[in-house]
């Protein structure tokens, strides 16, 4: 489902040309005679709900049929459906599954798995991959978090970057009139923005999805260290994030912030809770990942798309260099799958620059990964007001490690995610509740061997 966004009108007939490139747009491999080498090859690819550049890559299949001969079973499950059933389909070596899309922080769980290929043989070999596809024009400082040892296990599809979403109109009534420059100041803000009408501030506080809004708020807190564990340990495997003083101080913050000045139920709510608290002008404030701008902008589905402002909280001294987080999205391959090469046909498909310039021209996809895209001046004349500054101090200052890039990162996510909640639901002692995340999390790192030798980039 395509969603509407107020384009100037040579926008329009940017988006009419780009549209017109897509449906002619894939250049088939060299397959020899065949130009459909995989005609009536069926694949299924899934993927998550509710996101508008996936409903944009699900529309596009029509024409990828009729391109290949392939045919794409296009399924779009809620987040928490997909984060807990593509582990478990790799895990069984399910061949009913050929491509997904997912984070690229999930690389190492995957690796270590074994349930995803490397594609550099695919990538690397002009049989299946013409010259055309330009796999460097994938910025590398983005594609890098898909790629571990030499090898390349996803195509970065958008950056991602997580920013503050605000009501200009409530920020008015409030009498504020910049916007906030220190973790202190937002917190101040939220709590003069909680009236009897609308919340201050919102993130997802649920525990399947608390720990992504969590990052963005510790972030200011804690000192980033290095690529591979980002905030979450030093290289002496010391669990930062579970250290004093830095534990306490996010602690208290987090659970200043959330008791006090988010909707009632916030331990409950996913992603969809504040995107429609948002929409519906119930929550003043709003931090997430950019994805979901196109929602908050269409007048269609939202009540406050003339009052929506961005803004990227400035990295504080303790984190000066990479507090923002950009999370690299990418299309993956399932290793079980017994249709490899049909199944590449449709990742290259997905990710040549033609494809993502079509995104981002219809406002689908706001952080392209491809430097020609983010170059493209047509494409950046149709970024929301506000968001291009946003983006540009974003992409300065990230911190891509959402998970450490070890295999241990995806079993941490549970103690953390209990501090997390505990946070937000009980009155036990801040330094109590920390100190029982971080015995969790030594635990953990513990059984599996650490400490070990720090892993090279």
């Amino acid at each position: 489902m395509l969603r509407k966004l107020k384009l100037n009108k040579a926008a329009v007939v940017s988006i009419l040309s780009v549209s017109g490139l897509l449906i002619s747009g894939f250049v088939a491999p060299a397959f020899g005679a065949s130009a459909q080498p995989y005609k009536g090859t069926t694949l299924t690819l899934e993927t998550y709900s509710g996101v508008p550049e996936f409903d944009y890559y699900k529309s596009l299949m029509p024409a990828f049929t009729k391109e290949t001969g392939i045919k794409v079973n296009f399924l779009q499950l809620p987040v928490a459906t997909i984060d807990q059933k593509i582990p478990l389909q790799l895990k069984a070596k399910d061949a009913g599954l050929d491509v997904f899309f997912t984070g690229s922080e999930k690389i190492s769980a995957f690796v270590g798995s074994g349930g995803v290929p490397d594609l550099n043989p695919y990538i690397k070999n002009t049989k299946y991959t013409p010259a055309s596809y330009n796999f460097k024009d994938v910025a590398p400082a983005v594609e890098a978090a898909c790629q571990n040892g030499g090898k390349t296990y996803c195509i970065a599809t958008h950056t991602g970057g997580a920013l503050l979403y605000y009501n200009t109109k409530m920020f008015k009534e409030a009498g504020l009139t910049t916007t906030p420059k220190t973790p202190e100041e937002l917190l101040a803000y939220a709590k003069k923005l909680t009236t009897k009408d609308h919340a201050g501030f919102c993130v997802r506080g649920d525990k399947s999805q608390g720990l992504y809004d969590a990052f963005q708020i510790w972030n200011w807190f804690v000192p980033y260290n290095n690529p591979i564990t980002g905030t979450y340990f030093d290289k002496n495997w010391n669990f930062l994030l579970g250290s004093e003083p830095y534990a306490s101080k996010f602690a208290s913050y987090y659970r200043d912030l959330l008791q006090n000045t988010a909707p009632k139920g916030i331990a409950t709510y996913l992603v969809t809770n504040c995107l429609q608290d948002f929409q519906q002008g119930r929550v003043a404030m709003w931090h997430d990942d950019s994805g979901s701008i196109p929602d908050v902008l269409d007048p269609n589905q939202s009540k406050v798309s003339e009052d929506t402002a961005f803004w990227s909280m400035p990295c504080p001294a303790i984190n000066a260099k990479n507090c923002a987080l950009v999370q690299p999205f990418g299309i993956w391959m399932n290793n079980a799958s017994k249709k490899k090469l049909a199944a590449w046909q449709l990742i290259q498909y997905l990710t040549t620059a033609k494809t993502q310039l079509g995104a981002a021209m219809a406002g689908k996809v706001l952080t392209p990964s491809r430097l020609s895209v983010l170059s493209n001046p047509d494409a950046k004349a149709v970024l929301p007001k506000t968001f291009p500054e946003a983006l540009t101090y974003i992409l300065g200052h990230p911190d891509t490690a959402l998970l450490p890039f070890i295999a241990e990162g995806v079993p941490l996510i549970k103690p953390i995610a209990d501090g997390l909640s505990d946070l937000i639901t009980t009155d036990t002692p801040v330094a109590e509740i920390m100190a029982t995340m971080k015995a969790g999390a030594d635990n953990i790192m513990k059984q599996a061997g650490y400490p070990k030798p720090f892993p090279k980039g």
